[in-house]
């Protein structure tokens, strides 16, 4: 994902007299915060003056009217997640692009958060570029190959990135030294992708173009609905709160939940065999993923969890995250 990322802000980030900043957010994956400040060094700029981070108003949202305002004549291009990882905020994309292109600003979306849980209609909105992991929400598994795409208005812009992956592929085994890009989004590929990890999404991908992604949105709104009315109901007194928001249009495939001894419950959730997200500094990450988790599942998750409330078996663990999150 952060190679992509590289790729795409080498690419598209072309400051210009006083177009010299990237505007992100303050609540953005850290990954993709080295990988911009990275890119303005490179450039020979200093990321405390050229990275703008919008602030959260609450630390759990963004405001889009806030990063609009942001959107000065003094920044060269955008970059954005598509789902807030904390959250589970959905940003208003076609809003945003349409702020920015008005403002004369190229813009791109991180959809680690998004991919395979929400729709996208990336061209439609007229984003200009977008990149992505494809082991969430996608079920690629750990180190599968990350995605990217490129709006067909900008095919044929050299990468910023050349790599002999990127070549049209009837001339990638000419071994010629100057390289012919591939006329589409191919042409930002940079290497050969690692074939074991790409065999999993041949069939994950097969299964989600069978299911359809409407219908996948649909059973994840209604499954994580479900796991947010069943915590409300079941663990109203126990200390948690609901930080993802509550409506549909506004979320995405997972659900945040904020106590203060986030930490060691989420240990004492994995003894249990549930696999939960630690984000710091409180959260407990809970993604019942559409096309695998039943609702008898959510269903058992929340008992266990009420159970390790009631008997505070959590307190025998410490309340700091381990190596893995």
């Amino acid at each position: 994902t952060t190679v992509n990322l590289h790729q795409l802000v080498a690419t598209f980030y072309k400051p210009e007299g006083k177009r010299t900043k990237i505007l992100a957010d303050e609540l953005n994956f850290p990954s993709d915060i080295y990988a911009l400040q990275s890119q303005l060094r490179i450039h020979g700029y200093d990321p405390d003056s050229h990275l703008i981070r919008v602030k959260s108003r609450d630390g759990r949202f963004l405001d889009e009217d806030d990063i609009i305002e942001a959107m000065t004549d003094e920044v060269a291009l955008v970059v954005l997640p598509t789902v807030l990882y904390r959250s589970g905020q959905i940003l208003d994309m076609e809003r945003l692009t349409r702020a920015a292109h008005k403002r004369g600003i190229l813009i791109g979306f991180d959809g680690c958060h998004s991919i395979g849980a929400i729709p996208h209609s990336f061209s439609d909105w007229g984003v200009d570029f977008a990149y992505w992991c494809n082991y969430k929400h996608l079920n690629g598994g750990p180190g599968a190959v990350a995605g990217l795409y490129v709006n067909s208005k900008h095919f044929g812009a050299k990468p910023g990135l050349a790599g002999w992956f990127g070549s049209r592929k009837d001339k990638q085994f000419d071994m010629e030294h100057i390289l012919t890009p591939a006329e589409n989004a191919g042409a930002y590929q940079i290497g050969t992708p690692h074939v074991l990890s790409l065999a999993p999404l041949l069939g994950s991908l097969e299964m989600f173009a069978e299911a359809g992604i409407q219908n996948i949105r649909e059973k994840s709104l209604r499954i994580n609905q479900y796991l947010m009315d069943l915590i409300q109901h079941e663990l109203g007194d126990a200390g948690f709160k609901i930080g993802s928001p509550t409506e549909d249009v506004k979320r995405g495939g997972h659900v945040s939940l904020e106590h203060k001894e986030a930490a060691r419950i989420c240990k004492a959730l994995k003894e249990k065999g549930i696999i939960p997200d630690f984000r710091a500094p409180n959260i407990v990450r809970l993604a019942p993923v559409a096309l695998y988790t039943s609702y008898t599942d959510v269903w058992n998750a929340v008992q266990v969890l009420k159970e390790i409330m009631v008997n505070k078996s959590y307190e025998k663990f410490s309340n700091e995250r381990g190596v893995v999150a």
